[in-house]
């Protein structure tokens, strides 16, 4: 298709890209010292942050690619928006990079899952673009049906924090028959709070899913990095 419909460049338009390299060096790739758990950036290298170590979330560790402005959140748009597939293709290597980084060894991908009524909209799931070209490169099994939303949720942009958890709050069911005993790579475009995450988590956790790995493209920077304290508790892995 590209050869009949050239791609052009996501954030510039330039012809001939699905990103030129111009607007990829512009991307801030999240690096340096993180938390183990839930990826954020810490104040200094220690692994666990406070928030994980008092309040352990449901997933086992969550990991994302840059942070959520400028040229990463075009991009994002773009899939989401413009029906600009091929994006996630483009960031699978990326995606499959820090996967391996994290060492982390997944039985199964799968998207964050839409509403039906929000996938009848839109025609697809944006996470999905993202999860299945990124579980063909790390060769494992995607599955798009091992969990799903059991309610159509009002959109989480312009909420605080409380009210993202409040909203997705049992907004989802996992398959044992699918996840259990599995570990889960959970895909999906953006994370805010992690509210949308942590619903998902613990609804694998339910089903009995053995771990559960959360990766998105972009990620919501915080003002300061998280506090951290110099004995981790480890028992939460």
């Amino acid at each position: 298709m590209d050869w009949i419909y050239p791609p052009v460049c996501a954030s510039c338009g330039e012809a001939g890209y699905r990103l030129c390299a111009d607007c990829m060096s512009k991307i801030r790739f999240i690096k340096g010292d993180r938390c183990t758990v839930c990826g954020e950036r810490l104040a200094r290298p220690i692994e666990v942050c406070l928030d994980c170590q008092h309040q352990p979330p449901p997933y086992t560790a969550v990991r994302s690619l840059a942070d959520y402005e400028g040229v990463i959140r075009e991009c994002i748009h773009a899939i989401k928006y413009d029906h600009n597939l091929g994006l996630g293709e483009f960031f699978s290597p990326m995606l499959a990079d820090l996967v391996e980084e994290a060492g982390w060894r997944p039985d199964l991908a799968m998207p964050v899952p839409l509403s039906a009524q929000r996938a009848v909209e839109r025609g697809y799931n944006q996470a999905a673009c993202i999860a299945k070209p990124l579980a063909a490169r790390l060769g494992v099994r995607y599955h798009p049906f091992g969990i799903e939303r059991t309610r159509d949720t009002p959109s989480q942009v312009g909420l605080s924090a409380e009210a993202r958890r409040q909203n997705v709050l049992g907004a989802f069911i996992a398959q044992p028959v699918i996840v259990s005993h599995m570990r889960i790579l959970l895909v999906d475009d953006v994370m805010t709070t992690g509210s949308t995450m942590e619903a998902c988590a613990q609804a694998l956790r339910d089903a009995g899913a053995k771990e559960i790995y959360g990766l998105t493209l972009g990620r919501f920077a915080r003002k300061a990095p998280r506090k951290t304290q110099s004995n981790p508790a480890s028992s939460i892995m």
